[in-house]
């Protein structure tokens, strides 16, 4: 919650800052004689906001920092709205030209600044009292780094063992005196990880550590606290003087202890680290011991600690306390089980990782004494004699497995004299894990907890064979190769690439496993695969022997030794290295320089652009996506029932919850599991899922069994910058599952103040940039029925569980008020900014009247039902009034319009019942967007050529989406009235005045004004809409269309596009050969035109052709990007090859041929990705693609070309192409070259029905013939 409230701070002050500094603001306020007030205010601001910035970075968790930051949120809206306010009484125009229309305002408004003055002094002597600046610069252990190791734990089965200790009461808690003292020779490493650090374990060790029976079973004891940073040799120096100590209490001479132990103390302070650890050897060699290490921070610590302790098959143990839980889990043997050691409070609980036991396995002092009498001689002799037995088959075994390895205690001590670093013979970073016999590695897969591990086994198959089959095998000759795995997280990249890391089936790569610890270390990372090489090596038969890679001590060298080495062993050997968690480019960037040599790179990471940046080629990354329907039912039954499979037989009722359960999962493991295995310990009832699935959100926020998945996804979100974490948090605004458009949220971000306009890039294409950046680090998902082959994604969804983090952090800061049913408004505090109604609201008039604050909302969005009385005269900060697809709003609901002097945004797309915009319309001075596509309006009033401030422009004429039924049926009643003009409608509404008072008419809700406006549209259904002359005015408009040009001002409307120097998208319609040549010539000049469509208005006389002017003298503007074309092309040979930028192109009655060389001209065009030939585009009868030609081609669409027979690739022809699409071409009989397509993934062919249906079949089975496996064959939608 700080840290949000941080970003929400900083977000909302430079909105403030930015409209302080403008151009505008120093106009107001030289006019109202207040700069030197306005000036100290944005200093202050500044200050603040410099503040913030280091509070962020820091990301203090002080309570009381986080509300002076949200102090300042309210201030920075008061100062913006103020400042904006005064803006609009310089905007009035002086009496008699001098006169100032008001003195009282002036006044008003100096008294006002001054007010406003006094309470930004206030907020900042504030920040003095409370010291806060001061405060926030302390060294404690940061909220981001708790909820990343809490995030990391949940990877390694600790919600298992909560959830199992919850099922079981305390049966499943685990006693750490049975651990040490269970029935097992081997040497076993027992980690202790807690919730809450340290709290609760140094008492729980102490007590075992303590015992008496603790005392007499272990010969020696030693308990050290590490050192930061590490240092061997006095490490190895307390061990000792601790067992020379323990050693003089055990045999009763306690009153020697300070005497002989400064002796050896002093002695040891002489010895060499040769002769320190020949005495270490010496006490450890025939006798058991009891190891605590306490504060283990790092993974290549433990790596040095080990291998001081060998494995002399006495029942040895070693306890490791940590406060990272993914080290806890990398210490211990496989296979792993995670228990529950003490629940100190509802979340905070202590966890040991250690081995999972087997059934011969079983604590001697809590379980053999309780089966045998201790009386009984005999019995306690057959125990001791069967615990012999074990020993020796468990010394026997180990020489089984691996007879060239040394095994004897003697002898690993000598190797230890030698080199004091050797390691252990199992790496437990992820390195490579040694295969002793076919058996043991099946067993350990299958008893492996972690608490992901069903991931894999649950629909993941099919991505493993193609990452395998991506890594390949060491002999393949393919050189160095970085594969990409991303996605957001809770997907389980992890734990696919570590199954995938442990697959037989990649031969005989040198592996090693690295995690990318916070904060990054890329000493500690490149430190801990040379030591997992290192060893890899010498565990090798040929050994360092064929390799020449002698054994060295990597520990302690110095970073660029540790580079050398590093190098040298990847020259000699073929090595498999992954590199997990990768967050950024700069730490690939810090450690790829290291690892060139590698043969394989596997990474993981949540951002494409890290993916991107780490494997360059888009073959080389692989996105991870959810499980589909059938896997997330298969892994939730799984995770609900256990090993019940009997019981497993769900009920419809059970079924349709279980269904909407992972509906709201939306295939991430991550949440299938951790709800799947908390429903586990819940009644198996239709009810209880009821129950889970109607409050899953306040599940989320409440209770600790499911902190995890909200911890793991807002790993991603804490991750965002500022700027990001606001943009990203606006999306809570729309609905669950609601596929956003860019373009509606980019230039609502605009008109929120979001980005502005900054050196060589604009608003709209600044917020482009954080749309993509969303996209690519996963925290937004395409749209739904996205084109997955378009370059450009323009619509987005966010994930279920995403969404309720957003929605939740939204409501933290109290940003954004959702009204709909079930909503609770009591503890709604403060202004609200920003105003949403549901569809599923009730309509409530008085709880926006005497319940909700809304003098200061800034956005307004309508789903559903309009309501006249949803717009209030206190709206008047409103920027963004969004009534898309809005049902029941009518013309005369608009008339108020002009009162909202500061909106910025107003859509009415999809309101089919609007007919004609309000003259008021034009008192919107600052509107930058107006957007009508969708309505029945036809012609633009002549006011809009005032909005001189308008960038966006969007309308079309009527089309038939929506469901505003009575809308329709009262345009049916016109339908066969022709268009008259204003006179003659006045005269036809009056003889025709019974037709109003229909009672469908009045339930419409319509008045005298909207019914003259329906009569006026009568049956003028135009594709495009009519603008009024002056459009020309309009100099900032950025994107424009669809413009009808064929009525009597459409010369005058063409010429003027001359004006609009500032077009980024044009799409014009309704022209011809009078004025073709003057919308060329108008915008030539246009260099930052990147999008453009034109459509003759009747495409078959011969003389409407669309480029019959164009040559080397008049040309399409170079910066063209995506252009579409409707209507005949006679020159395209002269000009097209002009378009180097163009990617996209769309023809329709084009009317081209092979003969005419405009399909090869095309072809040579190198950016040119996305090629779509529609109706009668192309006449001729065989469409051949030559060789070499579209080289950047990735979707190919072929539709309605009537008189086509053949098409023919040849040979490197599309080398990038992905997707086919053909049509309906009923002519089409013979499509050849199909595998000259080398990167084709999809084929569409039209359903195999209606009158060509055999025709149809007779394309498919040719395409089937000739395509391979992989390339799938689909019916176009």
């Amino acid at each position: 919650m700080e840290a949000t409230a941080v970003s929400v701070g900083k977000a909302v002050l430079d909105g403030a800052l930015g409209y302080a500094k403008s151009k505008a603001v120093e106009e107001i306020t030289l006019q109202l004689g207040v700069e030197r007030d306005v000036d100290f205010i944005k200093d202050e601001l500044q200050m603040m906001q410099s503040f913030l910035m280091t509070a962020d970075e820091e990301q203090s968790q002080n309570k009381v920092l986080t509300t002076w930051v949200k102090q300042i949120g309210v201030l920075a809206y008061k100062v913006e709205d103020s400042l904006m306010d005064f803006g609009l009484h310089s905007e009035k125009k002086p009496f008699l030209g001098c006169i100032p229309r008001n003195l009282g305002d002036r006044r008003r408004i100096a008294k006002e600044v001054k007010e406003l003055r006094a309470k930004v002094e206030d907020v900042s002597n504030r920040n003095l009292r409370y010291r806060l600046i001061k405060e926030s610069s302390g060294s404690k252990p940061t909220m981001a780094e708790e909820q990343a190791n809490i995030a990391t734990a949940a990877m390694f089965g600790i919600n298992e063992a909560r959830l199992a200790a919850l099922e079981h009461e305390k049966s499943s808690e685990v006693d750490l005196h049975q651990l040490i003292t269970s029935y097992d020779v081997d040497l076993r490493v027992i980690t202790m990880w807690g919730s809450s650090g340290d709290l609760g374990k140094t008492s729980a060790i102490q007590e075992v550590y303590d015992d008496p029976k603790i005392l007499e079973r272990f010969g020696f004891r030693s308990w050290i606290r590490l050192m930061h940073p590490f240092n061997p040799q006095e490490f190895l120096r307390s061990l000792v003087r601790q067992f020379n100590e323990n050693s003089l209490e055990e045999i009763g001479q306690p009153e020697q202890e300070t005497s002989v132990g400064a002796n050896v103390l002093a002695k040891m302070e002489k010895m060499e680290q040769s002769d320190l650890v020949r005495v270490f050897n010496a006490k450890l060699c025939s006798n058991s011991y009891l190891i605590v290490i306490d504060d283990l921070s790092t993974i290549v610590e433990w790596h040095c600690i080990k291998k001081y302790f060998p494995d002399n098959k006495k029942q040895s143990r070693i306890i490791v306390s940590t406060q990272q839980a993914e080290i806890a889990s990398l210490c211990t043997e496989k296979p792993l089980q995670v228990s529950v050691l003490k629940q100190l409070s509802c979340d905070q609980t202590i966890y040991l990782f250690h081995k999972k036991n087997s059934e011969e396995q079983i604590s001697m002092s809590s379980v053999r004494v309780e089966m045998y009498d201790t009386n009984d001689e005999a019995m306690l002799a057959a125990v001791e004699e069967e615990k012999q037995k074990a020993m020796h088959a468990s010394c026997s075994l180990e020489t089984t497995f691996d007879s060239k390895k040394v095994t004897t205690t003697e002898k690993r001590t000598t190797m230890l004299t030698i080199e004091i670093h050797e390691e252990d013979h199992e790496l437990n970073n992820g390195g490579d894990e040694k295969v002793h016999n076919s058996t043991a590695r099946k067993k350990s897969d299958r008893s492996r907890t972690m608490a992901l591990a069903d991931q894999v086994l649950c629909g993941r198959e099919t991505e493993k064979s193609i990452l395998i089959k991506l890594v390949g095998q060491p002999d393949n000759n393919q050189g160095s190769k970085v594969i990409s795995v991303w996605g957001m997280g809770g997907l389980g990249k992890t734990t696919l690439v570590r199954s995938i890391y442990r697959s037989q089936q990649l031969g005989g790569w040198k592996r090693a496993w690295a995690t990318a610890l916070r904060p990054f270390n890329p000493e500690v990372l490149l430190r801990d695969l040379a030591l997992q090489l290192q060893n890899t090596i010498q565990e090798d038969p040929a050994g360092s022997t064929a390799t020449g890679v002698q054994k060295k001590n990597i520990s302690v060298m110095k970073l660029q030794d540790l580079k050398d080495e590093l190098a040298r062993i990847l020259k000699v050997q073929k090595c498999l290295v992954v590199l997990d968690d990768i967050l950024s480019t700069s730490e690939w960037d810090l450690v790829k320089s290291c690892l060139h040599n590698v043969g394989r790179i596997i990474v993981t990471t949540r951002q494409k652009d890290v993916a991107k940046h780490c494997s360059r080629e888009d073959k080389n990354m692989y996105c991870l996506e959810g499980l589909k329907d059938a896997a997330a039912l298969d892994l939730f039954i799984k995770k609900v029932f256990k090993d019940n499979i009997e019981k497993n037989d769900l009920v419809p009722a059970m079924m349709e919850q279980a269904r909407l359960i992972l509906h709201k999962c939306d295939g991430l493991p991550l949440a299938i599991s951790t709800i799947g295995g908390f429903l586990a310990s819940k009644p198996k009832t239709a009810i209880e899922w009821r129950k889970m699935n109607d409050r899953i959100g306040t599940e989320l926020e409440i209770n600790p069994e499911l902190r995890t998945i909200k911890t793991i996804l807002m790993r991603s979100y804490d991750g965002l910058p500022y700027h990001l974490k606001y943009a990203f948090l606006y999306l809570s605004i729309f609905q669950e599952d609601q596929r956003i458009r860019w373009g509606r949220l980019g230039r609502r971000w605009t008109a929120e103040g979001y980005s502005r306009d900054m050196h060589g890039m604009t608003a709209i294409e600044l917020c482009r940039t954080y749309f993509d950046e969303l996209l690519d680090r996963s925290m937004i998902l395409p749209g739904e029925g996205t084109y997955q082959y378009s370059q450009k994604i323009n619509s987005c969804q966010l994930h279920d569980m995403i969404r309720e983090i957003c929605i939740s952090k939204a409501r933290e800061e109290n940003l954004i008020l959702t009204l709909e049913e079930g909503c609770c408004l009591s503890d709604t505090q403060g202004a609200i900014r920003h105003l949403v109604i549901g569809s599923n609201w009730k309509r409530d008039k008085d709880v926006l009247e005497s319940m909700l604050d809304l003098s200061h909302v800034r956005s307004l969005t309508v789903f559903g039902e309009w309501r006249p009385f949803f717009i209030f005269d206190n709206m008047r900060f409103l920027r963004v009034l969004d009534l898309e697809d809005t049902v029941g709003l009518r013309d005369h609901h608009l008339d108020k319009i002009g009162q909202l002097h500061h909106l910025k945004y107003l859509s009415l797309r999809g309101c089919r019942c609007i007919l004609y915009l309000p003259n008021s319309l034009q008192n919107l001075k600052h509107l930058q967007t107006l957007d009508v596509k969708g309505t029945q309006i036809i012609e633009l009033p002549r006011t809009i050529t005032n909005l001189s401030k308008l960038q966006h422009l969007h309308a079309t004429g009527f089309w038939t989406r929506g469901d505003d039924v009575k809308g329709d049926d009262i345009v049916d009643k016109y339908s066969g009235y022709r268009y008259r003009s204003p006179r003659c409608q006045t005269c036809s509404v009056l003889s025709r005045g019974h037709l109003f008072l229909r009672p469908q008419v009045l339930d419409a809700g319509l008045n005298r004004h909207d019914i003259f406006n329906l009569d006026r549209f009568q049956e003028r259904h135009l594709d495009d809409v009519i603008l009024p002359r002056g459009i020309g005015k309009l100099k900032a408009l950025h994107s424009l269309g669809f413009v009808d040009v064929s009525g009597r001002n459409g010369n005058a409307t063409v010429k003027e596009f001359g004006e609009l120097t500032q077009l980024r998208k044009l799409k014009v319609g309704g022209l011809s050969y009078r004025n073709i040549s003057e919308l060329w010539s108008a915008i030539a000049g246009h260099n930052q035109l990147k999008t453009l469509s034109v459509k003759i208005g009747n495409p078959h006389p011969e003389r409407n052709e669309l480029d019959g002017c164009l040559s080397e003298d008049l040309l399409p503007p170079s910066s063209l990007e995506s252009l579409a074309l409707q209507g005949k092309l006679v020159n395209v040979t002269e000009w097209i090859h002009k378009l180097q930028n163009l990617s996209k192109l769309v023809l329709s009655n084009s009317r081209l041929e092979q003969v005419d060389d405009a399909i090869q001209a095309l072809g040579v065009l190198p950016n040119i990705a996305v090629l779509r030939l529609h109706y009668k585009s192309f006449r001729g009868t065989q469409l051949h693609f030559q060789r070499s030609s579209f080289p950047s081609l990735m979707v190919l669409e072929l539709h309605y070309l009537d008189n086509l027979q053949s098409v023919v690739f040849e040979e490197d022809t599309m080398p990038k192409l992905e997707l086919l699409q053909i049509g309906v071409c009923k002519e089409l009989k013979d499509i050849s070259g199909l595998p000259a397509l080398k990167s084709l993934k999809e084929i569409q062919l039209p359903a195999a029905s209606g009158l060509y249906r055999k025709i149809f079949e007779a394309q498919r089975e040719e395409v089937e013939r000739q395509v391979a496996d992989h390339v799938r064959v689909n019916t176009i939608d």
